[in-house]
């Protein structure tokens, strides 16, 4: 499956190569220790979180860079651009991105052993050219990659959401597919910590009114399926799925929401949210009362 800001590009034939038992409360507590005093993800000892099966990296799903590239690796990255002060810059946001995104879901244990491609392309020309994405798209994610132009004024919540895809797809692997509102509520929810100040204000204010007037059953939500990105700022699915998200991960520490996620892998969502969250919820339904008193 691919991610993109796009069409119809969810039927390419790209695929992502996208549980555990309760916590014993010495792990957790050992957990919470760490998790205080700001360890790296790739210190955390082995076992003490959700763990989940390797992706396969698989081929490059676009052409590669034109000759005269250069490459940069980081603890979870590989970086393709032109310059070697470009891959820099995209190696300092991206890494950024990838903590922020482990530390909001708790996938600590996953994340640290993960590595991803990063294709910068030298322009906006090259990346149509190069992934035929419709003309109003400023990355893709394919894989275990993400292909997009540098400099871009609004790369950031891009990448967010993005790497974001990338992460919680290779972890739930086709079940992702099934579970389309958690995996593009995430993903919102990453991209809009990190719009301007401006487009935040936009988007909340557009959710405000959406949600009031266009809000739907869950059963609906959980269901529909947007074909394309692009006016994913104001569309009202995903202005809802990012609200739920949102307030689930507000719900409990960033390890229950792990709990769910690995759960959400092997079992039905009604499960996954009553094991993850017992004192709150015994299913999507209790999940949807609570919520909707916050809108």
């Amino acid at each position: 499956m691919e991610y993109g800001i796009k069409g119809t590009r969810e039927q390419a034939n790209h695929h992502l190569v996208k549980s555990f038992p309760p916590l014993i409360p010495c792990s957790l507590v050992l957990l919470l220790c760490l998790m205080a005093s700001c360890v790296p993800l790739d210190q955390l000892p082995p076992g003490s979180v959700p763990l989940a099966p390797a992706g396969n990296t698989g081929p490059s799903a676009f052409p590669d860079l034109d000759p005269g590239n250069t490459t940069v690796t980081s603890a979870h990255f590989t970086i393709k651009a032109y310059s070697q002060t470009d891959a820099d810059t995209i190696k300092q946001m991206a890494e950024t991105l990838f903590n922020k995104i482990g530390s909001d879901i708790g996938l600590y244990t996953f994340l640290a052993s993960q590595n991803f491609s990063l294709y910068v392309y030298h322009d906006r020309d090259e990346y149509l050219k190069k992934t035929h994405e419709p003309v109003w798209s400023h990355a893709v994610a394919s894989g275990k990659a993400l292909y997009f132009y540098y400099p871009d004024p609004g790369l950031e919540p891009y990448m967010a959401h993005y790497l974001s895809h990338l992460i919680l797809g290779n972890y739930l692997g086709d079940k992702a597919r099934t579970l389309k509102w958690l995996d593009e509520g995430l993903a919102m929810n990453e991209e809009l910590a990190k719009m301007s100040e401006g487009d935040r204000a936009s988007y909340v204010t557009s959710k405000a009114s959406q949600l009031r007037q266009n809000r739907m059953p869950f059963s609906q939500m959980t269901f529909f399926v947007t074909n394309t990105e692009e006016k994913r700022r104001t569309d009202a699915w995903y202005q809802q799925v990012e609200s739920v998200v949102t307030y689930l991960l507000a719900q409990g520490s960033p390890l229950a929401f792990a709990q769910f996620l690995s759960e959400v892998r092997s079992v039905e969502v009604d499960q996954a949210i009553s094991d993850a969250y017992p004192a709150k919820f015994r299913s999507l339904n209790d999940l949807e009362a609570a919520w909707k008193y916050t809108i």
